[in-house]
């Protein structure tokens, strides 16, 4: 069955919170029957606080006094009726014992709710990190293989004419011709010699 009382807001329910305890409060044997509604009495006032804050309505002008301002001062009045109530049925102190240890878990909730977030800007931190190297190692990988394919395009599979390290394969006369003229020529002028040599000149000498 659903609690009535967990359906209201704003002062509704902080009126129904300590109706509850008006009622109650004789025959609760522990102060633990009734914090659950003390707590939705406070839940209640933060909405009607909210609510005042919201309209932005200043207290202290007459033509102010709105029912957002009323709301928050019936509030007030219930929750210190209910102090009164459980003081006197617990013993004095027991209000302010229930406040700190509200607070307590208030701020438990917020240090918790901390840690989740630094956890989680953490973790994002770490993803980010992962991302970043990986594309830095993608990057670099991208990188020398363009170096590579540059270097077999401009050195590897350069002509080998005019190059002076394979002239100097040639002795001194084809040397030269290989470094003025390339090396197809130097090649050309060696195999013309060379069937000079032979007698097999296909052109006829003066």
């Amino acid at each position: 069955m659903v609690d009535p009382v967990s359906i209201l807001t704003g002062i509704a329910l902080v009126k129904k919170s300590v109706d509850f305890i008006k009622s109650n409060i004789a025959t609760a044997q522990d102060i633990g029957d009734l914090v659950g509604h003390v707590e939705k009495a406070f839940e209640g006032q933060k909405q009607v606080i909210k609510a005042r804050e919201k309209k932005g309505a200043d207290p202290f002008a007459t033509e102010n006094v709105a029912k957002e301002i009323i709301d928050a001062r019936l509030a007030q009045e219930a929750l210190y009726e209910m102090k009164l109530l459980i003081d006197h049925r617990f013993g004095h102190g027991t209000w302010s014992y229930i406040l700190e240890e509200r607070k307590k878990r208030i701020d438990a909730r917020k240090e918790a709710i901390k840690e989740a977030k630094a956890k989680k800007m953490k973790k994002q931190k770490e993803i980010y990190d992962m991302v970043r190297m990986a594309m830095i190692g993608i990057a670099v990988i991208l990188f020398v293989v363009v170096a590579i394919g540059i270097t077999i395009k401009f050195v590897l599979a350069h002509p080998v004419e005019g190059d002076d390290e394979s002239c100097k394969l040639y002795e001194p006369k084809y040397y030269l011709i290989c470094l003025n003229e390339g090396r197809g020529y130097a090649d050309t002028q060696l195999y013309l010699d060379y069937q000079l040599q032979k007698d097999n000149w296909i052109i006829e000498k003066d």
